[in-house]
């Protein structure tokens, strides 16, 4: 067991509530606990959007008509603007950077449930799972839910930044990330994130690449049931911390 494994284990092994977890470095698995376990996903499910989109080599710069019917809550900033059609890549970017559950769910209705879970399937994702639209009660209630694990997850963070610049600069801009980078981000550490996280009731989820002294780390961190949920983060504090520690 590494250095590495044996910090982490010592981190999580009093938690209170169930996880998976998938450490890699250069493409080698440093920590697996139940990785395939499949969660619900919460925002993660952005993840497998993007992808979807990226790889069907749409027009990002077409221009997408947003309907007042189509703006939901929860996080994002789409419901509160006035201007009502957007470029495809800017609505993807507030789809990470912001976590934008009315742009979210625009790019579902353009590409079609069925399109992306389409993709999901025959890009062997057979953990990750889009049944309904962000923020659709009814759906919820009727048992259609969103799904995805730690190792898909990270696949699907890690293909993601392959794809240039710009879509690295959406998740190395991403807003929410008091999670796994929460104990040294604003630290002035000369670490990089590019991260994605998830939440909901008794969820909470963090996938990132932490990039320290020219080495990089990928971490999906995925949990539900906790019923103390400050004890949760500071367990993504903890683990994004070790890492640090670890590529120090």
């Amino acid at each position: 067991m590494s250095e590495l494994s044996e910090t982490i284990e010592r981190v999580m092994a009093d938690s209170s509530f169930k996880y998976g977890l998938l450490i890699q470095s250069n493409g080698q698995t440093l920590v697996d606990h139940d990785s395939h376990e499949a969660f619900p996903s919460a925002s993660l499910i952005k993840l497998a959007i993007l992808n979807d989109v990226l790889d069907s080599n749409v027009d990002l710069d077409q221009s997408v008509d947003v309907s007042t019917d189509e703006l939901v809550g929860g996080a994002g900033i789409l419901q509160l603007m006035s201007v009502r059609s957007w470029k495809l890549r800017d609505l993807l970017a507030l789809m990470i950077s912001v976590s934008d559950n009315s742009a979210t769910n625009v790019v579902i209705s353009l590409m079609g449930m069925n399109h992306i879970q389409h993709y999901l399937q025959t890009h062997d994702f057979h953990e990750t799972r889009l049944e309904r639209y962000l923020m659709d009660g009814r759906a919820l209630a009727s048992g259609k839910n969103n799904y995805t694990s730690a190792t898909e997850s990270l696949r699907l963070l890690q293909q993601a930044l392959h794809n240039g610049s710009e879509v690295q600069s959406w998740f190395v801009n991403q807003q929410f990330r008091y999670k796994l980078p929460g104990n040294f981000d604003e630290s002035g550490e000369n670490v990089a994130v590019y991260n994605k996280t998830g939440e909901g009731n008794l969820i909470d989820h963090d996938v990132a690449q932490i990039v320290y002294n020219n080495h990089s780390v990928d971490i999906a961190m995925l949990t539900a049931g906790s019923l103390n949920r400050m004890e949760t983060i500071q367990k993504f504090n903890q683990v994004g911390q070790s890492v640090v520690d670890w590529l120090a």
